[in-house]
């Protein structure tokens, strides 16, 4: 694991946090991003901790080159107030949102599951993602997404709806809804990304929000808006 963040207190506290549990193991920890690429080059962690606002960096840029030097899932890590900085965060490749103000035990929760894949967003920064993201999108856009979409096989895109439907859940939960093996799923998955052409469950579960109605309206997350 990484850590980077422009207060080295932050770092020393995090340190010493993972320094007693026997889950994680600290590769560096760095206070801007030319430290950051060169550790991650180096050490090419697994996950990567990350405060994005850094005095002398554009941290939303950092993202993107940490992502190509280690292929690490990102946990962004975040005093921040500005909902807009911490969305892009996440249309950048991060796989996860915590605030500061959390408990230390949803730290290390938090970390594990981005580990493991899964994501780390409450409903309303899910909404608001993807709100903007389909704003953004060209009918050709549209169109191009549609004739993905068909690419897939039933099974497929069953797959797709109940990675849609699930975002709090694990992937072994899902494939237990599924009634197939968690081995059989990420199998599955492996070929729906590369036919949809996303990298992860994240970017799966962003374009699905974009062009991917689900069966019972009320479950889908642009109505989630609400939500607290």
């Amino acid at each position: 694991m990484q850590l980077v963040d422009s207060q080295k207190i932050v770092l020393f506290g995090i340190a010493q946090l993972l320094q007693h549990d026997p889950r994680f193991s600290l590769s560096s920890a760095s206070s801007n991003g030319r430290e950051a690429i060169k550790a991650a080059i180096e050490h090419r962690p697994d996950i990567i901790v990350l405060d994005p606002e850094l005095p002398e960096d554009d941290g939303l840029q950092l993202i993107n080159e940490l992502l190509i030097s280690s292929k690490a899932n990102i946990l962004v890590y975040s005093g921040s107030r500005n909902a807009s900085l911490l969305d892009q965060a996440v249309v950048k490749g991060a796989r996860g949102i915590l605030s500061k103000t959390e408990p230390i035990e949803i730290l290390l929760k938090a970390i594990e599951k981005v580990h493991e894949g899964e994501l780390w967003l409450n409903r309303n920064a899910t909404s608001r993602i993807l709100q903007q993201a389909s704003e953004a999108l060209s009918p050709k856009e549209l169109d191009h997404a549609q004739i993905k979409l068909k690419s897939l096989t039933p099974k497929e895109k069953k797959i797709t709806r109940a990675i849609q439907l699930h975002t709090n859940i694990t992937l072994k939960e899902i494939a237990d809804t599924l009634h197939i093996s968690e081995h059989t799923l990420r199998n599955h998955l492996a070929s729906i990304y590369d036919k949809i052409g996303v990298r992860n469950r994240m970017e799966l579960y962003l374009f699905c929000g974009k062009h991917l109605k689900t069966e019972d309206p009320l479950n889908h997350p642009r109505r989630r808006a609400s939500d607290s």
